[in-house]
């Protein structure tokens, strides 16, 4: 496959949502931390490749309408249909262009931002070079570049499992049916498998139940893709390298048994590696199977320890809310905040307490440094003793110790994120798009939300003229058997328009604009 294979990804969409992870932002505080002074995001230039119909850019785009994005992508077909997204979305600082990876070249111009998702391991080598070339050769003097890719040792089982199912159907052309026949082996040999305690077994129970979640549009660019190619580490950052550039970070959230004790990081750390070294014996312990990699040019000097001044220039945004207090004998006093997974962190530090109160408060806002300092000061009061840090390194303190255990996320930008639905309430045009076309919705913070039918029906009527009783009339109808089926009805398919409502409509309605305010959906 040269730069990308147009057959299969017109025949099968890829219909991924945006990722935040992605944004320039979250690239620019990740370099920030590790002592860098990235491009500001104002008046920056942003370049995705395999960009498909433009699900990531097209929501960045609307959140910085003085930033410039470009996205190329070999398919004509989902090009024009990011094309028309953008289009209808109002946006003039998106550009769509049809291009080979391999045709990229400096023509192009610098830019202060790469990223490329979900391109780098479903590609022949030759275009992965060449995607760490346009990393470099095409990324401004203090840009970041975001590479993702598979990686060993944990694709090693599942490069087990994939070439299983390719041989399965390697006769099967039709996509449907060599999803569904994928599905169907992987889970008739888990039931199968004997004894059912052996690790093989185990495997095989793990791998269906992962597989049988999966869209049949991610599993077959995924899992049975033509090229699917991991690679270790270290093995990519010795590629980059060849091409000028240095790894700076990773960019990702570690799952609770992902995180390990001191003691764990003392033995590694006894074997003298370098940071290199340490990230891949990080990968072994981990079983990594996925990496989001940022890099630099080469020659850029990178902080030994995390350049902790910089989260002074940042702004702050909770990911927990505030608990009932517990009754602890342990803990007297505790303040008790539940992270988004249900897990729940108690600490009697005035500081760590006064900075997620105070976020929790604000939500869905995020918080300036200097808000966060003045609350942690306030919490203190008379308590400081002499040789105490000051309140900022108080506060630098309490925010590395809450980034660290993930319970804040760091911005540079404050999209006017709704804290409740208005009289008139108005969603981006969109979320309002993706709603009339069946899809689930991406949010302000671009995460992707699932919708029902009438949440649907109700966000993409918000356009911020139409207030309660005009959504109620707009979608009673839709709602009642015997009106002809409407446009939305055959849009959103037969099978989904639901019953007339058994509690009252302006009832579901407003619980409809609660949860999208909830879920940031809605503008200020």
């Amino acid at each position: 496959m040269k730069g990308f294979q147009p057959t299969r990804y017109d025949e099968v969409p890829y219909l991924a949502a945006a990722h935040s992870f992605t944004h320039p932002e979250v690239l620019a505080t990740t370099a920030m931390l590790r002592g860098l002074d990235p491009p500001p995001l104002e008046g920056g230039r942003v370049l995705e490749l395999g960009c498909a119909r433009g699900a990531n850019l097209i929501p960045m785009a609307l959140l910085l309408p003085r930033t410039t994005f470009v996205g190329v992508d070999r398919s004509e077909l989902q090009i024009d249909e990011g094309r028309r997204r953008a289009l209808a979305a109002g946006l003039t600082n998106l550009e769509f262009r049809t291009v080979d990876l391999l045709a990229v070249d400096s023509s192009l111009g610098l830019f202060d931002y790469v990223i490329a998702h979900g391109v780098f391991s479903w590609v022949e080598h030759e275009v992965q070079e060449k995607i760490l070339e346009i990393a470099s050769r095409n990324l401004s003097p203090r840009g970041i570049a975001y590479v993702s890719y598979n990686t060993f040792p944990g694709w090693h089982v599942s490069t087990m499992f994939r070439d299983m199912m390719l041989y399965h159907v390697r006769d099967v052309g039709d996509p449907a049916t060599r999803a569904a026949k994928a599905r169907a082996f992987i889970q008739f040999l888990a039931e199968s498998a004997r004894p059912k305690e052996s690790l093989w077994a185990l495997l095989l129970k793990g791998e269906s139940a992962y597989i049988g979640d999966m869209p049949d549009w991610y599993l077959l660019h995924d899992d049975l893709e033509d090229e699917n190619h991991p690679v270790y580490f270290f093995q990519i950052v010795e590629r980059a390298a060849a091409h000028g550039l240095q790894y700076l970070a990773e960019e990702r959230e570690l799952q609770s048994s992902e995180i390990f004790p001191e003691r764990v990081w003392r033995t590694i750390d006894g074997y003298g590696l370098d940071r290199i070294g340490r990230e891949q014996h990080a990968d072994f312990l981990r079983n990594t199977r996925f990496r989001r990699s940022l890099f630099c040019h080469a020659g850029l000097p990178l902080a030994g320890a995390p350049a902790l001044d910089s989260l002074r220039r940042c702004r702050y945004r909770a990911h927990v809310r505030q608990g009932a207090p517990l009754e602890d004998p342990d803990s007297p006093g505790a303040s008790v905040f539940v992270l988004e997974d249900g897990r729940k962190v108690k600490t009697n530090d005035p500081r760590l307490v006064a900075v997620l109160g105070a976020l929790c408060s604000a939500w869905p806002r995020a918080l300036a440094f200097g808000d966060l300092e003045a609350a942690v000061g306030a919490a203190i009061g008379d308590q400081r003793t002499e040789g105490m840090p000051d309140v900022a390194a108080l506060t630098t303190q309490a925010l590395f110790q809450a980034m660290m255990a993930q319970l804040v996320s760091l911005h540079l930008t404050d999209p006017p994120i709704a804290a409740s639905p208005g009289e008139r309430p108005l969603a981006t045009p969109y979320a309002r798009l993706q709603a009339a076309a069946g899809e689930n919705a991406t949010n302000l913070l671009l995460r992707d939300v699932e919708l029902s039918l009438l949440d649907r029906l109700v966000l993409a009527r918000l356009d911020g003229q139409t207030d309660r009783a005009g959504l109620a009339s707009q979608i009673l109808p839709l709602l009642e058997p015997e009106i002809p089926a409407s446009p939305d009805a055959a849009r959103l398919g037969a099978a989904e328009v639901i019953e007339p409502p058994q509690r009252p409509l302006p009832e579901q309605i407003e619980e409809t604009l609660r949860k999208l305010a909830a879920e940031c959906c809605l503008l200020a």
